[in-house]
């Protein structure tokens, strides 16, 4: 079972050329000052967390925006596989600035293997993961997925997720707007096949609630993909990697201890506008993951 893909989106915001773009498709010229795109200059470290605890990872793809994105310490690793949003988002949906809209089109990555895990830039894998994490030797997604009720007042991340998981349960007879299906936020198997048929079931429908600018109430995301297996029944439960976030709320100064646990998978160090010391906490992140993996700055990624 050596045909495990990781696919991971990547922002760099200081690119100039990247900001021309932002500004000229959206008509905000402050693109830095959004969260959303903020760089805590992790992402080397995550790719060297990736290859050091997941060793056995046929080809990483890094998703981007344009030529203008690439870094350096990419160029130098064959087994990166650079994929930018025009060979695989089609031409209506860019440019593209909204994650949820890029999530809808991995299944179209060229060279991407049927069976692959999707992480966004801030999940790092802190100890050594195996294949059997996120897949079974027949194929099957390791999910953990549970029911719970829906919050009484959803923020819009949630509020897409109750429509959209009512969208794929429509299939099976199912809908419900005071349950909530969660998968949890971390690395996620998912499988192109389940992707194509989503799209193929409910195309008209995802298409026509696409965003390729913002986020809305109806921006479906990669989960959606995940929800397929669920409801046919083809996914094992009972195994996923054990995993950590740290939220807004989780103090600065525990930070060290989280990272240099060796019992932690995949940790999810999450950034928002609360955060007000991502600064201090960006370099204590670099500098302990750094310092477990042994790299130093002259260190070559390969």
């Amino acid at each position: 079972m050596n045909d495990i893909d990781l696919v991971i989106p990547m922002v760099f915001p200081a690119d100039p050329e990247w900001q021309r773009e932002y500004a000229k498709a959206t008509g905000r010229p402050e693109a830095t000052s959004n969260v959303r795109y903020r760089s805590w200059g992790t992402e080397e470290l995550l790719i060297r967390c990736c290859k050091k605890y997941m060793p056995w990872l046929r080809l990483i793809h890094i998703l981007l925006f344009s030529e203008s994105q690439v870094q350096p310490w990419m160029e130098r690793d064959p087994r990166l596989h650079i994929v930018f949003h025009r060979d695989f988002i089609p031409v209506d949906y860019r440019p593209c600035f909204s994650s949820p809209c890029i999530e809808m089109f991995l299944h179209l990555i060229p060279e991407l293997s049927d069976r692959f895990i999707y992480a966004n830039d801030d999940m790092f894998p802190l100890s050594p993961l195996s294949q059997e994490d996120f897949f079974t030797r027949e194929g099957k997604p390791c999910m953990h997925v549970w029911e719970e009720p829906a919050p009484r007042c959803p923020n819009i991340f949630e509020r897409k997720c109750i429509f959209q998981q009512n969208v794929v349960g429509s299939y099976y007879d199912y809908h419900s707007i005071d349950r909530w299906l969660r998968t949890g936020h971390s690395m996620a198997p998912i499988m192109k096949s389940a992707c194509q048929e989503v799209w193929r079931r409910h195309g008209a429908e995802i298409a026509r609630n696409l965003s390729p600018l913002k986020r809305t109430d109806h921006s479906y995301n990669h989960y959606m993909f995940m929800l397929l297996p669920y409801f046919t029944g083809w996914y094992y439960h009972d195994h996923v990697p054990q995993r950590h976030l740290v939220e807004w709320k989780t103090p600065t100064k525990d930070l060290p201890a989280i990272i240099a646990d060796p019992a932690c998978g995949i940790l999810c160090i999450n950034d928002n506008d609360s955060i007000t010391d991502w600064q201090q906490r960006a370099e204590i992140v670099r500098e302990t993951i750094s310092e477990k993996l042994k790299v130093t700055n002259n260190d070559c990624i390969l």
